[in-house]
């Protein structure tokens, strides 16, 4: 099983796929805690505990979007697409004047 990070006109979804790569099996919407979970420590990913968006229709992969990044479970970057990926974050992050790392300012 692998987690991605998809984006299609301006709607950002984070997606758990089945190990081939051609099924969705469960989506959600991002949000920026959501998203710092999955950037940084994978284990404390809070997906678990939102309600999945996905139905039957909606179970191929590339309906989603475009791949930012796919991680495996254990937390490896599988795939990033380097321009979107920054381009996102400078989105979700950048332009609040946050950080993708919520312990980064922590001293």
């Amino acid at each position: 099983m692998r987690i991605e990070w998809r984006y299609r006109s301006d709607e950002d979804a984070l997606l758990t796929v089945d190990e081939e790569g051609t099924t969705a099996l469960q989506v959600w919407e991002l949000d920026r805690a959501l998203l710092s979970d999955f950037l940084n420590l994978m284990t404390s990913l809070d997906a678990h505990s939102k309600r999945s968006i996905v139905d039957d229709a909606q179970r191929d992969p590339q309906e989603w979007g475009q791949l930012v990044i796919a991680r495996s479970d254990d937390g490896d970057v599988l795939r990033v697409d380097p321009e979107l990926y920054w381009d996102r974050v400078a989105h979700w992050f950048r332009s609040e004047g946050g950080d993708p790392n919520p312990w980064r300012w922590r001293t």
